[in-house]
């Protein structure tokens, strides 16, 4: 997949090493769900999609509280049996300590001096490859002009006497109790990556993080590892045993520090933000102590070490990830972005009760959210509602206007018939003027039948105009008011049936009842609705359910509820929302295109008649 197909995304990993048993026996219960506490809910997702996983030995297992018990108390077992077997007692702990001393002070002895002759002899005696023999120490150190010859001797000699005794009197293997036992590695594909929790990715991490220690760490076993799917995060955490199987030594450390050695010498190319490894002459100065110097090598070399192994990680995940559309990146240590980092670590120490961002708080900013999208709908349904009751109010105008046209018209015919009537007055007293006056009374006679005719014809259309708008009037009242009262509802509840059956189809449940109650639904919204706007709403639903991958012939009509359509139809008045004549030939034209997308109808059938 090309680069610029992935999603970029950052990862956190976090290592932390145990020596002190109860903080591991903290973490551990945590990882297998034991430590439980009156901060579940805000801690938890008590219902996720996907239960927690466990794998142990290789093996994937749901993560039972029975399996974590069972864990938890084979664990403690083998831990124990351990430490019995390999912890040094206080007896021996204090011989080491007084061994480490004598070390300390022949090595700062051996740096000081300048003759190479002296140092050699000093540190093969050290090692065990030669024995010590006094007068040829003695004579070597007068050689070189040693000062406190005697002092030099008793050091040297109380050292090889300690090492004798404690290899004589002590098991070999024989482990501090400050010794780091077992290494906890957390990795996390962080929240602001806006990622899913799935099991998909998070097995996607374990499987980056189990291939890249057993490869490059291959005698340190993984004891065991989880994922949890429960929490805001993609994560999982993983218990290393820092045994090396190999060697029975506890050196996990120093097998770091070689692989990152050579995986700096294989990829330095590559690693250009990167400098070469400290060494010990970088930080000596002259007034600095050999404690101090040491102190700040060795944190300069963890450092070192540190960003060796993140880049190697990630190149290690990105090889995987590239399956998934994923791509780890860096961020640039911006002063931003080192705050940022600082927040996140901050809140990583917290309890999760605790944090800005944790499953209650997670769970609330969507509730806000969907909250908002309702109101946002409410809204809309408001403007809808004053714009039919602008509509009706604008008809209502329009009726008001007509009955005053025709008042008007009335009073008109009134005054016209006045004027006949003077006419006819007038006609009589001039009757020497009768033939002119006979032919003007003809003449306004006929222009009165005329708009006589044309009032009445203007009269009888606005009174069928009257009639229409009225009885629209009703209609639009009368689906508003159904709609409200009974529509509304039974658009809601086939939503949530349809929810309910995914749900049981999720469990494992038996969907049955709500199929059923899903039917009666459709037949009350269905007789509700005119003979057009039936059809379509009827192939809308079972459409939707094929989306939603549900058996749709379930919901469809059978013989009953067609026949009780059909009497509804026939000797009720209750269809009170329908098509007008464009509207439905566009719903049928969609129907129809839509169907044949599927398989072409039968030519004996008409799939939008909910009678046939």
């Amino acid at each position: 997949m090309n680069d610029t197909n992935l999603q970029t995304i950052t990862l956190t990993k976090r290592d932390r090493n145990y020596s002190n048993l109860k903080g591991l026996d903290s973490s551990l219960k945590h990882s297998l769900r034991l430590d439980q506490n009156e901060y579940d809910d805000f801690e938890f997702n008590l219902n996720p999609d996907h239960p927690n996983i466990a794998i142990v030995g290789g093996v994937e297992q749901v993560l039972t509280r029975e399996l974590a018990e069972q864990l938890l108390a084979d664990f403690n077992d083998q831990l124990q049996t351990k430490l019995k077997a390999t912890e040094a007692t206080d007896e021996i702990a204090a011989e080491k300590e007084k061994l480490r001393k004598l070390k300390s002070k022949l090595v700062k002895f051996i740096n000081a001096t300048e003759s190479t002759e002296i140092k050699e002899y000093v540190t093969s005696i050290m090692e065990g490859e030669r024995p010590l023999v006094v007068q040829d120490y003695a004579a070597l150190l007068n050689q070189h002009k040693i000062s406190r010859i005697s002092q030099r001797i008793d050091l040297l000699e109380n050292y090889t006497t300690k090492k004798q005794e404690i290899e004589q009197n002590a098991p070999e293997r024989a482990v501090s109790r400050t010794v780091n036992r077992v290494k906890e590695i957390i990795l996390v594909i962080p929240e602001p990556n806006k990622l899913a929790i799935t099991k998909g990715y998070t097995d996607l991490l374990q499987k980056a993080m189990h291939q890249f220690y057993q490869k490059n760490f291959p005698n340190n076993d993984i004891l065991f590892s989880f994922s949890h799917l429960d929490e805001t995060t993609n994560h999982v955490h993983a218990f290393l045993d820092l045994q090396n199987t190999k060697t029975g030594k506890y050196d996990f450390s120093a097998q770091e520090f070689e692989f990152a050695s050579q995986y700096y010498a294989r990829n330095k190319a590559h690693l250009d933000k990167i400098s070469e490894p400290p060494i010990l002459e970088d930080f000596k100065l002259p007034n600095r102590s050999e404690e101090k110097q040491n102190h700040r090598f060795i944190r300069e070399r963890e450092s070192w070490k540190s960003k060796v192994m993140q880049a190697a990680f990630y190149e290690h995940f990105n090889g995987l990830a590239a399956a998934y559309g994923l791509q780890a990146k860096f961020l640039p240590k911006t002063k931003e972005k080192q705050e940022f980092l600082s927040k996140i670590e901050q809140e990583a120490k917290k309890p999760k009760s605790e944090r800005s961002h944790n499953y209650y708080t997670r769970q609330v900013e969507k509730l806000e959210q969907e909250l908002t999208q309702k109101k946002e709908e409410l809204t809309e349904q408001k403007t809808t509602v004053v714009r039919l009751n602008t509509t009706i109010s604008n008809l209502q105008n329009t009726v008001s206007t007509y009955q005053n046209t025709i008042q008007n018209l009335e009073m008109h015919a009134t005054e016209q018939q006045k004027e006949n009537a003077k006419l006819d007055h007038d006609r009589q007293i001039l009757s020497e003027d009768i033939t002119k006056k006979t032919n003007k009374t003809e003449e306004l006679r006929v222009n009165f039948k005329t708009a006589k005719e044309k009032m009445t014809k203007e009269l009888r259309e606005l009174r069928k105009k009257i009639e229409e708008d009225t009885e629209r009037k009703s209609v639009l009242e009368r689906a508003i008011k159904v709609y409200e009262v009974e529509l509304e509802p039974l658009i809601k509840k086939f939503d949530i049936l349809v929810d309910r059956i995914l749900e049981a189809k999720r469990l494992d449940e038996n969907p049955e009842q709500y199929y059923q109650r899903l039917r009666e639904n459709t037949y009350k919204m269905a007789s509700r609705l005119g003979s057009e706007k039936r059809k379509d709403y009827l192939f809308n639903v079972g459409e939707q359910l094929k989306e939603q991958g549900l058996d749709h012939v379930k919901v469809e009509l059978g013989l009953t509820g067609k026949v009780k359509l059909w009497a509804s139809d026939t000797f009720t008045k209750k269809q009170v929302v329908e098509f007008d004549k464009e509207e439905a030939l566009q719903a049928k034209e969609a129907r129809r295109r839509r169907l044949l997308k599927l398989k072409p109808p039968s030519p004996f059938q008409d799939p939008y008649d909910p009678y046939q």
